[in-house]
């Protein structure tokens, strides 16, 4: 009876934290076609990596991304997926963020919202929640590109399973890198464009 009692505790624990973390919905269009490549996912929080040696340093966490494969576009989830893992935010505030005086409703919960300065050359638009205490997320990305195979991406949290496991990921600040690289990008290209008249 004790062995089916633990048993029943483990399969229980398991599944609640299968349905922890965030929800998220993308969408992706590519240049001429009319209908966007969709995906929806839910982003979990994965423990630190532990090391062999006597004295452990704390270690960051990363993230998994588990896709929906009932719903989306089929034979893209994985491309989709790469993609979105260049654009989320799971992280402490950046010099870059700044806390806004709005709430956002998500769910039963209202969640403080910050804004992302974007850097030059870039036509997007995004929005960060505080889903814990000190601890930001993508809430919304937005972005259209004049040049490359995709003319607009869209990112939309859209919903909160339980944020209690959910710590600051390693890559957490995927999203800065991303935006900084577009922008040398299109810096790049203006500067080697030349005007013939």
């Amino acid at each position: 009876m004790r062995r089916i009692v633990i048993l029943f505790f483990l399969i229980s624990s398991l599944s609640v934290r299968a349905q922890e973390g965030l929800r998220y919905r993308m969408q992706l269009w590519m240049h001429g076609d009319p209908q966007p490549l969709e995906t929806r996912f839910r982003l979990q929080s994965t423990d630190g990596t532990r090391s062999h040696n006597r004295v452990q340093k704390p270690r960051m966490g990363g993230w998994h991304l588990e896709v929906d494969r009932d719903q989306g576009t089929p034979y893209a989830q994985a491309m989709l997926l790469a993609r979105a893992e260049r654009l989320l935010y799971l992280a402490g505030p950046a010099p870059q963020t700044r806390p806004e005086p709005i709430s956002l409703r998500l769910g039963n919960r209202s969640l403080p919202v910050w804004s992302l300065e974007m850097p030059k050359g870039i036509h997007a638009s995004t929005v960060l929640v505080e889903v814990s205490p000190g601890l930001l997320a993508l809430c919304d990305f937005s972005a259209r590109f004049e040049r490359g195979d995709v003319d607009r991406v869209e990112l939309h949290l859209e919903g909160l399973d339980g944020t209690a496991r959910l710590a600051p990921a390693e890559a957490g600040t995927a999203l800065l890198s991303t935006l900084r690289s577009l922008a040398q990008e299109a810096q790049a290209e203006t500067e080697t464009t030349v005007t013939v008249q």
